[in-house]
């Protein structure tokens, strides 16, 4: 069985030990499963029987944002992917676009969160329409962040209407569409342009069967796979998709299959 984790987080090895410790201080102690490092990485999806797994930089300043996706693309490449990171108000945001593209990266992350936008606002447009015309991804980090109050800056309503307003553009709604506003998911996003991926959503649902009732409703060949490991233990996240019983077509697909169309995954890793 292959299968590939869209949502992952990993730190250059001089830094890992203490980026996390700040991380941790911003969401209440959270508990990690992995020192944040790529060969620590590599190492728990061994161990869980992941066959790849994508990476996704959060930028948190302008000044960062070179420099993240230079690191980026120093080690890209299968069985670790990488999506680029950018900052909304940095100066050069979409000649960076372009060079990551040219990097050979897939996408780009962006947390409206941590920094501070709203998907639909006038200033991020031509971001969006960078990003279509050059076929790259966007990952959300979609709903509520555990180290932040309610800012609300990521609403499923807001992500549905970017879709609809950018038909080519590629979107991947984390968390399941929205962290802890998967009653508003369940409204206002399934059936939209969108992927959803699986990353640190069931644990906080209040019942397993809205996660099942959403993977339902939108359908299987809009759901991904990930863990958001090390913030999740990979081997429980594939648990939580194996433990659903889902027809064997639909559970390939949202680990294995959706992904490997997304991203190409059969050309890069040469199986």
């Amino acid at each position: 069985m292959r299968i590939f984790d869209v949502h992952t987080h990993v730190f250059p090895e001089r830094i890992a030990a203490r980026a996390l410790q700040h991380l941790q201080g911003l969401a209440q102690q959270l508990p990690v499963f992995s020192d944040g490092t790529r060969a620590g990485q590599l190492a728990n999806a061994a161990r869980a029987g992941v066959s790849g797994m994508l990476n996704c930089p959060v930028v948190t300043n302008a000044e960062q944002m070179r420099s993240v996706n230079d690191w980026v693309a120093s080690w890209q490449g299968w069985p670790y992917l990488s999506l680029g990171g950018v900052y909304p108000e940095a100066p050069g945001l979409l000649a960076e676009l372009e060079r990551i593209s040219q990097l050979g990266l897939p996408g780009v992350k962006l947390h409206p969160e941590y920094q501070q936008f709203n998907p639909l606002e006038p200033r991020m447009q031509p971001l969006w329409q960078s990003c279509q015309e050059l076929g790259l991804i966007v990952l959300f980090h979609a709903g509520n962040d555990i180290g932040f109050p309610e800012l609300g800056h990521s609403k499923p309503a807001d992500f549905a209407a970017l879709a609809q307003n950018y038909p080519r553009l590629r979107i991947i709604c984390a968390h399941m569409g929205g962290w802890r506003k998967w009653e508003q998911v369940e409204r206002d996003l399934l059936g939209s342009n969108v992927y959803l991926d699986t990353s640190f959503a069931l644990p906080y649902m209040p019942e397993q069967e809205q996660f099942r009732r959403i993977i339902e409703k939108h359908g299987t060949r809009r759901i991904l796979f990930g863990s958001d490991s090390p913030w999740q233990d990979l081997q429980t996240a594939v648990n939580e998709i194996l433990l659903l019983q889902l027809p064997e077509k639909d559970q390939h697909r949202i680990l294995w299959q959706n992904a490997a169309e997304l991203f190409d995954l059969e050309e890069e890793c040469e199986c």
